[in-house]
């Protein structure tokens, strides 16, 4: 049985792609990697009961090679993978691994605590503890009577 393409159905799928690609064209411009970066890690984020967690992919990465910086609603994830090459002459049959500098930015779900951000890197996996701001609670003060002045 032979299907036929119908051009309506294909402007359809193509005006959807590009309504898609000027909806998400609004980003900001530290969002987009640079031309020096050549990879990104992969991510996973979740939320616990009083902080979030950031959980970012990183084999054959230096805890050296690693800058985590910490804002009140993002975190950024830049380092240097570094390529690691064979001992003695070898021909690569196949090289899929990325290598070179990388760059993350990650836009946090809520406002986090900069200063009491925690990072863990093992087995290949980089872990960022954030503590959620929690706003201090509102506190009825007294009106004390002017001070006479002298």
């Amino acid at each position: 049985m032979v299907r036929k393409i119908k051009p309506v159905s294909r402007q359809v799928k193509i005006q959807t792609e590009v309504a898609r690609i000027e909806r998400d064209r609004v980003v900001a411009a530290d969002a987009v990697p640079r031309l020096d970066e050549f990879w990104q890690p992969a991510v996973d984020i979740f939320e616990k009961p009083g902080e979030i967690v950031v959980e970012a992919e990183m084999p054959g990465v230096s805890q050296d090679d690693v800058t985590i910086t910490v804002q009140s609603n993002r975190v950024e994830i830049k380092g240097v993978k570094n390529e690691s090459l064979p001992a003695g002459k070898a021909h690569y049959l196949r090289l899929e691994r990325e290598f070179g500098r990388f760059r993350r930015l990650i836009v946090l779900p809520c406002t986090v605590v900069p200063d009491r951000a925690r990072a863990f890197l093992g087995h290949g996996v980089l872990v960022i503890q954030l503590i959620k701001y929690q706003p201090a609670e509102a506190a009825a003060i007294d009106i004390q009577p002017p001070k006479d002045e002298e």
